[in-house]
């Protein structure tokens, strides 16, 4: 009982920062974080409502296809999520966790890669890398219909075996997402006490992520 006290009162203690980030830029990055989320989900259990949505304005104004429309729409939402993330970590985790920008670069998240020990510019790039190389395997061998659930919007979808299926992964591009993030977040761990903060958020993006695998478990096309 003791030790569960503890650890909970250090968990506590290491995310203290976060206390100290305006709320805003946390909602702000939350709702980010979410939204594309919740747009997976409703694609994938209302496909044919989501069709027809996209013959009505505003959407028909995105795409021609329902898979062209949500493969923009998922472009904005990665935009708004990196975005988001800049602002909360600019004017919110770095300066609550002491870091601070110098006079050249001005930026203290440019400040926190450009000056990265090499320990933890090899860990962030020996994560980003690998990452990227799954996210760009997994449109190159599945292409746009494939990452965009055209299986359940009526496109045709080629069957890949090759990289990066052929790794033994159920969601390569999943993985290789999470893998990205993580090693951002360690290119711009500038100080010791955004490490509990920045981790906390890289294990709710992972849940989200581990959600909507489960969600497309539920009716997974692969066993039609």
């Amino acid at each position: 009982g003791h030790f569960i006290i503890e650890r909970a009162m250090s968990v506590s203690e290491a995310l203290q920062p976060l206390c100290k980030v305006p709320a805003r830029l946390s909602v702000m990055l939350v709702t980010a974080m979410t939204l594309p989320h919740c747009l997976y989900a409703f694609i994938w259990m209302r496909p044919a409502k989501w069709k027809a949505c996209c013959t009505n304005s505003p959407l028909k104004c995105f795409g021609d296809t329902a898979v062209d429309i949500f493969a923009k729409l998922q472009i904005g939402g990665k935009i708004l999520q990196f975005s988001s993330f800049f602002a909360w970590l600019e004017w919110g985790l770095l300066p609550a966790c002491g870091a601070s920008a110098s006079a050249s670069s001005r930026l203290a998240s440019v400040e926190a890669v450009t000056h990265a020990a090499p320990a933890r510019l090899i860990l962030g790039m020996g994560l980003l890398i690998p990452g990227q190389a799954l996210n760009i395997g997994t449109y190159k061998a599945i292409g746009k219909n494939g990452v965009y659930y055209g299986c359940k919007l009526g496109q045709p979808v080629q069957w890949a075996k090759g990289f990066p299926f052929n790794l033994g992964m159920r969601h390569p591009q999943y993985v290789g997402t999470i893998l990205s993030w993580a090693g951002l977040f360690a290119l711009v761990a500038a100080t010791p006490d955004t490490a509990a903060p920045l981790g906390a958020l890289l294990l709710a993006q992972s849940s989200f992520f581990c959600a909507t695998a489960a969600i497309e478990e539920l009716d997974d096309a692969d066993r039609i």
